[in-house]
């Protein structure tokens, strides 16, 4: 790689460039549909390069037709290059062929008697993303209406590596709030749970050391505060688990997650659910449910203190309904600012993305009962 007098380079590689985002789904949908396009144009390549944000990098992102490349790979690295030219320019180029001037081009496409290459750059609001390339080696020249399709294409892809670069920015921004918010957790819950364990365990040993007889009945009080953070442990693994339904059936997920908190928690737990009240539910409220389901088992086990959990999950016209009802210590549903607020606003944002909705009724050292219900819709 060598550094241009415009401070650009070109690398091959998207791999070795370093991206701090990577665009794994443009990829593949670029893969699924430029290849028809230029099937149905009768173009004979495109290659898309993009730039690296914050460093004046350029790299061979895809390729797709039947030449190998379009432009050479060895002279398109020089610091004289076209490509950084028209990348720089950032303005609509057409190379007409044959065209033996040009030494970037791959020569197998220089040669030919007809044929054009058209640079378009890929451009948004904020700056240049790339540029792309499409090339053709057929008679006829390339027609308004041809020109203005594939900048509608060019755009999209504009649009699409927005939309991705948002997306992964908004994910880190999730992952990151989501730490802070377990660190927090521990640090006020479990963390000083056991360092109270420690100081207590301390003054055992003291006691013992001293002759005192209170020693075994200050280890077993710590014993007991250890069991109680051991399963405030297990709560927070539940909650932190995978957040994705790999069961086809939502029952058989449900299931699965009754199982793991009974486990954890041994709280007794009532499920009640017929396969053919959900059989056929679209993917969308399938997802909606499991993950609403999820939150409130969490939310049981890290807050309720309940003895016993029952849960429905039934049929009712073209709503399909999820009931999660606890015997726990309840709580102010409406108090602002808690982390348990935060929780129930995540299920109430599910439930409307999947066209339903979700009510939850709590009363204090009285339990708590969650309804959320989807539209029936079939995949």
């Amino acid at each position: 790689m060598t550094e241009s007098e415009t401070g650009i380079a070109i690398q091959e590689k998207p791999e070795d460039s370093g991206m701090n985002v990577k665009l794994p789904i443009l990829k593949d949908t670029l893969n699924d549909i430029i290849p028809p396009c230029l099937e149905l144009m009768n173009m004979d390549a495109c290659e898309v390069y993009l730039s690296e944000k914050g460093k004046k990098h350029l790299f061979l992102f895809f390729h797709t037709g039947r030449l190998t490349h379009i432009w050479n790979e060895n002279t398109a690295l020089n610091e004289k290059s076209l490509l950084i030219n028209h990348f720089e320019k950032g303005e609509i180029r057409t190379i007409n062929l044959p065209n033996r001037r040009i030494n970037d081009l791959n020569p197998d496409l220089r040669e030919k008697a007809f044929g054009q290459v058209i640079c378009l750059p890929i451009t948004v609001d904020s700056g240049k993303l790339g540029i792309a390339y499409i090339a053709h080696t057929r008679r006829g020249l390339l027609t308004e209406q041809e020109s203005t399709f594939l900048q509608a294409i060019v755009r999209w892809i504009a649009d699409m590596i927005t939309y991705e670069i948002k997306n992964q920015q908004a994910r880190i921004q999730i992952i990151t709030e989501e730490r802070e918010r377990i660190g927090m957790d521990l640090h006020d819950g479990i963390i000083q749970s056991l360092y109270g364990i420690g100081l207590s365990l301390e003054n055992a040993r003291l006691n013992v050391s001293q002759g005192k007889n209170n020693g075994v009945q200050q280890i077993e009080k710590s014993l007991e505060a250890l069991q109680l953070a051991i399963a405030d442990i297990r709560a927070y693994i539940l909650d932190l688990r995978p957040r994705q339904l790999r069961h086809s059936n939502i029952l058989e997920g449900m299931r699965s997650l009754v199982r793991e908190f009974r486990a954890n928690t041994m709280v007794e737990v009532e499920f009640e659910g017929k396969p053919e009240d959900v059989e056929g539910l679209a993917r969308t409220q399938i997802d909606a449910l499991y993950h609403i389901f999820q939150e409130a088992l969490s939310n049981t086990a890290k807050h309720a203190k309940a003895t016993k959990v029952s849960i429905r999950l039934w049929r009712r016209g073209e709503r399909v309904m999820l009931k999660v009802s606890d015997d726990g210590l309840g709580f102010e549903a409406s108090k602002p600012g808690g982390r348990l607020g935060h929780g129930l606003t995540n299920m109430q944002a599910r439930a409307e993305a999947a066209g339903g909705g979700m009510e939850v009724i709590s009363i204090r050292k009285q339990g708590t009962n969650l309804l959320a219900w989807v539209p029936f819709t079939k995949e």
